[in-house]
């Protein structure tokens, strides 16, 4: 959470000096999910240099436990077989904190601008299943970094349609459980049982996809 803190200090800090500002939103494929973001960009930083900086508040839904996660080894039932007899209803969301460094490309005389981007992510994972009978929960909040690339098209002077395509890289981290009438327990990378509890968890880990169509706003 520090990281994230340290990303929006650097956002307000580029505030002072942008030129102009837009609000933007999307909507899309974001980690095998539904999704959008609301952003703030900051433009124009400095002149002659085509610098933006965006912050961005993402929400997805998620696929939070694997299907085909074997739950038993010796009988191969898998989490998909146990869901199915249990009647449970499963549910996942990732909420994303992001910081992006966006460079507009020069593109003169073409309706399309181009804007490569990095930054920084910082991903709230948090899914489970439940049924009538009870309930289990798993959590985790990774840090990240990604990129991409934003296309903009302008509809009138101060309206942009707005397509983004792009990745983003996450590190392992610790993943907490809870079920009903039972402990919560947190296991982290390093610990024995690690591997197999990341293996069934399904949130962002290692590279994620995005695709994203929206609009932006300049004032």
């Amino acid at each position: 959470m520090k990281r994230a803190l340290v990303g929006l200090l650097a956002f307000l800090g580029a505030l002072g000096m942008a030129q102009k500002f837009s609000l933007e939103a999307s909507a899309g494929y974001i980690y095998s999910g539904l999704g959008g973001q609301l952003a703030v960009v900051a433009e124009d930083l400095a002149p002659g240099l085509p610098l933006a900086v965006r912050l961005g508040l993402g929400f997805a839904t998620s696929d939070a436990l694997d299907d085909n996660y074997v739950i038993d080894q010796n009988t191969g039932t898998t989490w998909g077989n146990v869901k199915s007899a249990g009647n449970l209803t499963e549910w996942g969301q990732n909420i994303t904190l992001s910081l992006d460094v966006l460079y507009k490309l020069p593109a003169q005389g073409l309706p399309v601008s181009l804007a490569p981007y990095l930054g920084l992510r910082y991903n709230m994972f948090e899914g489970g299943a439940y049924n009538n009978s009870g309930w289990l929960k798993v959590s985790s909040n990774a840090f990240g970094f990604g990129g991409g690339i934003r296309a903009a098209y302008a509809v009138i002077p101060n309206l942009d349609v707005v397509a983004d395509l792009g990745a983003d890289y996450y590190l392992q981290s610790c993943l907490t459980g809870s079920s009903s009438g039972g402990p919560t327990t947190t296991t982290c990378p390093g610990d024995s049982s690690y591997a197999n509890d990341n293996a069934f968890v399904t949130q962002p880990d290692g590279f994620v996809f995005r695709v994203r169509l929206g609009a932006a706003y300049r004032f």
